[in-house]
This record gives C-alpha cells, sequence and structure tokens, in this order.
C-alpha cells in the first residue's frame, strides 16, 4: 500500500497553521494574555488540533508503510517506534501528547492552564520535530 503524500502534506498544514495561533498567542505578555480567557480556549483548540493532525498521521504510516492496524494514537506511536521510524525519545513525547490529549477532551477540569501555556512557550517543538521525520518519508 502506498503512502498518500498529500494527505499527510495537508495535516503538515494543519499542524502548521496551529502551531502560528500557538505561537502568537503565548508571545503575549502573562497579563494580555489571561485578559482573555479566549486566549487559553484557543491555545488548548490549536493544541488539540495539532495533536489529532500528528496522530492521524501516524494511524496513516502505520496502516501503510507497516500494514498494521491501530485502536488508538499512543499504540500506534509505539509501533512506529519498534518499526525503527521513530527515536524513542520522540515516540515516548509523542504518547505524553495523546495522554495530554485525552485529558484535555475528557478531565479538563484536572488540567492546570498555566501548565498549558508554558508547554506552549516551551515544549511545541515536538509537532516540528515529528514533521521533520515523517518530511524524509514523503520527499
Amino acid at each position: 500500500m502506498e503512502i498518500d503524500k498529500e494527505k499527510i502534506k495537508q495535516r503538515f498544514s494543519e499542524i502548521n497553521e496551529a502551531l502560528t495561533e500557538i505561537k502568537r498567542l503565548a508571545a503575549l505578555e502573562n497579563q494580555q494574555f489571561w485578559a482573555k480567557k479566549e486566549n487559553i480556549a484557543a491555545v488548548k483548540y490549536y493544541l488539540l488540533q495539532s495533536i489529532e493532525a500528528v496522530g492521524s498521521i501516524c494511524v496513516h504510516i502505520a496502516a501503510k508503510k507497516f500494514n498494521k492496524g491501530v485502536a488508538v494514537f499512543g499504540e500506534c506511536f509505539e509501533i512506529l517506534e519498534k518499526e525503527g521510524f521513530l527515536a524513542s525519545d520522540l515516540s515516548m513525547k509523542l504518547k505524553k501528547m495523546v495522554k495530554f490529549r485525552n485529558k484535555l477532551i475528557h478531565r479538563y477540569w484536572e488540567i492546570d492552564d498555566k501548565n498549558i501555556l508554558e508547554y506552549s512557550r516551551k515544549d511545541i517543538s515536538d509537532f516540528n520535530d515529528f514533521m521533520k521525520t515523517v518530511g524524509r518519508l514523503i520527499n
């Protein structure tokens, strides 16, 4: 089965657009950021959108390149790691990202919004690391 490069490029575009918005919002001074509750809501939405796109890419690669079905995103990153496609440290970060996504969707009241803003200011490079790894496959 063949990888659908256009599908992956579309997901990359979605991730990049979301990361641009996250960076724009995260660059606001604390007082300005927290003055509008819409800011943290937008950051959460863009993070969810990006994580969903990463998961979609993972599922596609697992199915098309490695002929593996996947029930959940976390399992998908394990498959790509076992197949030698993802480095173990990136796989671990992506699995944590999925756990964060699940909390954000199902137990959002357990997440401290200040931690989300801090993550958005410091740790979103994991998305780019994933896109670089996948980019080698489609270029």
